[in-house]
């Protein structure tokens, strides 16, 4: 392969994946050899190719490899102090990437969080990225707090309003039609049949209104669990075109320990996200803002 940064991938990874990702970020002209060959024209000057067989010293991991391929843009040498803390600044210390350089290589990485992979950069350093279980929802729903509460409770067991951790249960405000709590008589009736139909225009959502605020939870092995609802300041590429204005956002993260269980981890997120996209609908992607199909798994 020509110089470049090489995206090495596991078997089972195909042209169509790494297309889809890609095209995620940078819409772009697709050549392709009726899905044998990929060739994408990114950036001006930037390709993503392949794929072909991966370095020897790489095959046994990831047998194939894409070529990212970008002008060299670098900057300053990293300071000597900083230059054992690995990742980019060791890979690249004499310079690290920028410009068109650099969105190629976060690209790479990004691609080899979500398919398993790493990246082989043109220093000849091996990156490979850890995955990462957080997941960002966005929506045109927002949900009172109490009702965001309920549908995260089955999967983070002690969730509460941030603030009110301490208090034994969240506080349930005011039903913004009734007056009364969603969580009682009445509220807790209608609440239901909203987990029935998932959608209930009085205990759900209420589009004018986009207060922000968080939740926690927390396991007795000390992993942490946040919610943050917020408005949305943009959407990523993906999502162009697909959410009209005033789109909430709803970050949904792990703060794990030393004895967390990474892949239960995963699974608990998973399993919390799609219970708030069954009630508030919309679109979830990971931080690297991919779309994330959580039927599929």
């Amino acid at each position: 392969m020509p110089p470049g940064h090489l995206l090495l991938v596991p078997d089972g990874v195909t042209p169509s994946d790494v297309q889809a990702l890609v095209l995620s970020r940078f819409p772009s002209e697709v050549l392709d050899d009726g899905g044998v060959r990929l060739s994408i024209d990114v950036l001006p000057g930037c390709m993503v190719e392949g794929p072909a067989p991966a370095p020897v010293a790489d095959a046994h991991a990831w047998p194939q490899a894409y070529l990212l391929t970008a002008p060299e843009q670098r900057g300053a040498p990293v300071p000597e102090e900083l230059r054992g803390r690995g990742g980019l600044l060791a890979a690249f210390a004499d310079g690290e990437p920028t410009g068109h350089e650099r969105e190629m290589v976060e690209l790479g990485l990004a691609m080899a969080r979500r398919l398993g992979g790493a990246l082989r950069t043109s220093t000849g350093a091996l990156l490979t990225p850890q995955a990462r279980p957080d997941l960002l929802l966005y929506t045109d729903v927002w949900l009172h707090p109490d009702a965001l509460l309920h549908v995260l409770a089955p999967h983070l067991p002690g969730v509460a309003l941030h603030g009110d951790e301490q208090a034994g249960s969240p506080h349930a405000p005011p039903d913004a039609v009734t007056g009364t709590s969603l969580l009682t008589d009445e509220g807790e009736r209608r609440w239901l049949h909203a987990e029935a139909d998932a959608y209930d225009a009085a205990a759900l959502a209420e589009p004018e209104v986009t207060d922000s605020y968080g939740v926690l939870a927390a396991d007795p092995d000390g992993t942490i669990w946040s919610v943050a609802v917020e408005a949305a300041m943009g959407v990523p590429p993906a999502l162009a075109g697909l959410l009209p204005a005033g789109t909430m956002l709803y970050e949904l993260r792990c703060y794990p320990t030393d004895e967390t269980d990474e892949s239960a981890a995963v699974e608990r997120l998973d399993a919390a996200t799609a219970a708030l996209l069954d009630v508030a609908g919309g679109y979830v992607v990971d931080d690297d803002g991919f779309l994330v199909n959580l039927a599929s798994g």
